[in-house]
């Protein structure tokens, strides 16, 4: 027995009026609906459910078929080594000579001494004495020219030269300053 909503459908239909809110929500509706515009529906071809066995059928034939093609067998295949001798030749080798290579210029060794001038590698402190325990006077910044004016003196474990800079004399340590 149809639904109520499948008459109401096909009523609907007939009359050329549609119930979009009936026709989203009750399948019957729709179906009800879709019979009168667009027919009755068709019916699936039936060739579908014998295609779908004789596929498989013909698959298991042709492995029936293909298994008896080739063994596997465990054991591994042989291998045939043949072994060729090639006769060796004898090529003519030059005598080894010497190439000279220059030895490579040594650098001038620039050495700090009284009366030169110096480089301040890096920002370094100005000392009223040759030692860390005295209050720094001042600081040079990285780049600046200074005048070696007395030295060397060991103290604090540090070489130390009595420069004039633009701030004044003082000493400062030789790991912080380059002979120009």
């Amino acid at each position: 027995m149809p639904s109520p909503y499948y008459d109401q459908g096909r009523r609907d239909a007939e009359e050329g009026t549609l119930n979009q809110l009936f026709y989203h929500t009750y399948h019957d509706y729709k179906r009800g609906y879709d019979e009168i515009v667009n027919g009755p529906p068709k019916p699936k071809p039936n060739f579908l459910y014998f295609l779908i066995p004789a596929l498989l059928l013909v698959g298991l034939a042709g492995g029936w078929f293909l298994r008896d093609r080739g063994v596997l067998s465990t054991q591994p295949t042989p291998l045939v080594v043949m072994v060729t001798v090639t006769p060796v030749t004898a090529s003519p080798t030059f005598p080894p000579f010497a190439i000279a290579t220059p030895a490579p210029p040594t650098p001038t060794q620039l050495v700090l001494e009284i009366g030169g001038e110096a480089i301040t590698l890096e920002q370094v402190r100005i000392r009223p004495d040759p030692s860390i325990q005295g209050e720094p006077i001042g600081a040079l910044d990285p780049g600046e020219v200074i005048t070696i004016v007395d030295g060397p003196r060991s103290g604090d474990d540090y070489t130390w030269w009595l420069i004039e800079s633009a701030i004044g004399q003082g000493w400062v340590a030789e790991d912080f300053i380059q002979a120009r």
